[in-house]
């Protein structure tokens, strides 16, 4: 009987550590194992509810986040097994993971570090579980996009091996943090994680160190694993993407005899691709900044004075009601603009694909009213463009102050309606042209599924029916409304509303009902595993054929 320790430390994970803690525990079975998970300083801690269902797991608890690395040292100190397993509490491992590992590690005593086949939760392979270290020329082709473009070039695709067979065993440089087993004495021999890495990078150090060690780390496609990137850094967005090029840097700083360039140059070249970076990750969606852009020149034509003489379209409003307005009013278009425009890149507008924007509302309504009446105060004071005469007629008139609250409000108010047009035209568009998927979910004994229903979009693109139980007569109040059927009556179910999804709910204790997967596949559905509370779009969809 194999004999491991699985260490989780978990960072705001509440949503996604029962799923994996299912998956672990399901994947120990047979193995004389022990399962570690560390809260880490969570600003949402896990909660007794979940701590409940898991009694056979060693919980601990950081009263400040330590870091990945750190967090690991703390929580190995507890191991007591010859092997250790780290896995991300983002993770849902397949029945046979560890098992299959431990086969190789036992084949492989040369073996330093493993690690396996890491997934999206679409199938598509993350290519970070198999790297090489970094160096200049795979740095530069990573960074401008040359990699991508030639995946197949061993020189240029080198940092995550692009051009080897992932069905194939390969000895690498590097494995990812997110799954990977050691032994417990090479890892102590290397005094474990370097804590000058708070996240990122100090599983290539370890790997590094590992090699120096004259052992070897491997990449077997022997089984898989699901990884929900980033989930833990939902809430430290900005934070986390500092973190990696700090590490980048110290790791530079570290191995610099893996350079032959003077140490100042890799570290420019770092900050550089920090900068690419730091654009490609605020404006992935390019069409949604120039549409806003559009908004804000439409409301810079109706208010303020048009390109000809005669001022704009709304001037004799404007006189009527004692507003002045001047072609000195574009600076006011400007403020405008880069007020907008940076409230909604350092909120993450232009991160996602959701249309939804009442989250910016409130927050655009303040920001505009103080920009535009700030502006007008400003001009008054300086007598940047008024005479006294006019002066006296705008800041004495009820008008004035309807013409800035207006004017102030229909920014935002136009930026939340061409959303909520674009998508209603894109909810029928699915609906009609059929690329709308229409989906059950199994569940509901326990946790209420309102959260599925209460929201037209929680999950994009998908369409969700109701639900069915494999025991419905044990199934909520809550949830009896919604309620299809018994599974066992699927066939009907389906032919009755098309439906051609069933999603797997998991919920807090990380429980889902059982079903027969070759028979719901002969039926003609897809099965996916529905992790998460769908609360700001907080889940994630996995097909569960990857972890059979």
């Amino acid at each position: 009987m194999y004999s491991c320790s699985v260490i989780i430390v978990a960072y705001n994970s509440c949503d996604f550590i029962p799923a994996c803690l299912k998956s672990v525990r399901d994947a120990c079975a047979g193995i004389d194992s022990q399962i570690i998970v560390l809260d880490n300083g969570s600003k949402e801690p896990i909660l007794p509810e979940i701590k409940k269902f898991f009694p056979e797991v060693l919980w601990l608890n950081s009263e400040e986040n330590l870091g990945f690395g750190r967090g690991c040292n703390f929580a190995e100190k507890q191991a007591t097994k010859p092997y250790l397993f780290f896995i991300n509490p983002d993770t849902v491992v397949s029945r046979d993971s560890f098992t299959k590992v431990l086969d190789f590690m036992e084949e492989h005593p040369e073996s330093g570090t493993v690690g396996c086949r890491i997934l999206n939760e679409d199938g598509s392979i993350q290519w970070a579980c198999r790297r090489s270290f970094p160096t200049i020329v795979s740095a530069v082709s990573k960074t401008i996009g040359l990699a991508a473009l030639f995946p197949k070039n061993k020189l240029l695709a080198s940092y995550n091996m692009t051009y080897a067979d992932p069905d194939e065993v390969t000895e690498v440089d590097a494995i990812s943090g997110s799954f990977f087993c050691m032994r417990r004495d090479v890892y102590e021999k290397l005094n474990g994680f370097d804590e000058d890495f708070f996240m990122y990078g100090e599983d290539l150090d370890l790997c590094f160190r590992t090699k120096q060690m004259g052992l070897k780390n491997y990449y077997t496609p022997v089984t898989n694993i699901l990884h929900f990137k980033g989930q833990s850094c939902r809430t430290r967005r900005w934070g986390s993407y500092v973190d990696f090029y700090k590490a980048m840097l110290i790791f530079v700083r570290k191995h610099k005899d893996l350079y032959f360039v003077p140490n100042f140059l890799v570290s420019f070249g770092i900050l550089f691709a920090a900068f690419v970076g730091m654009f490609s990750r605020l404006i992935p969606k390019f069409w949604k900044m120039f549409l806003d852009l559009g908004v804000i020149a439409v409301w810079a034509l109706v208010f303020l004075p048009g390109l000809g003489n005669d001022g704009c379209i709304f001037t004799p409003i404007k006189e009527s009601i004692g507003v002045i307005t001047t072609f000195e009013d574009w600076w006011l278009v400007g403020l405008v603009a880069i007020i907008n425009m940076v409230f909604l890149v350092f909120r993450g507008e232009y991160t996602e694909s959701s249309l939804k924007g009442e989250k910016f509302l409130r927050y655009l309504v303040p920001l505009n009213l103080l920009a535009v009446g700030g502006y007008e105060v400003f001009r008054y004071f300086s007598q940047f463009s008024y005479g006294p005469g006019d002066r006296s007629t705008i800041y004495s008139s009820i008008g004035w102050c309807a013409y800035v609250v207006c004017s102030s409000l229909l920014i935002p108010l136009a930026l939340l309606a061409w959303r909520r047009v674009a998508f209603w035209i894109n909810y029928f568009y699915r609906i009609f042209a059929k690329k709308r998927h229409r989906s059950i979910l199994l569940g509901g004994r326990e946790d209420s599924l309102s959260t599925w229903f209460d929201s037209y979009n929680v999950i994009p693109g998908i369409e969700i029916l109701g639900c069915v139980s494999g025991e419905p007569d044990k199934i909520s109040e809550e949830n009896r409304q919604h309620l299809l059927g018994p599974l066992s009556d699927m066939e009907s179910i389906c032919n009755r509303t098309g439906c051609r999804e069933l999603l797997v709910v998991s919920n807090f204790s990380g429980y889902r009902e059982d079903f027969n997967m070759e028979w719901l596949e002969k039926l003609g559905l897809k099965v996916f595993l529905l992790i998460g509370n769908g609360k700001n779009g907080n889940f994630a969809l996995v097909d569960l054929k990857y972890l059979r």
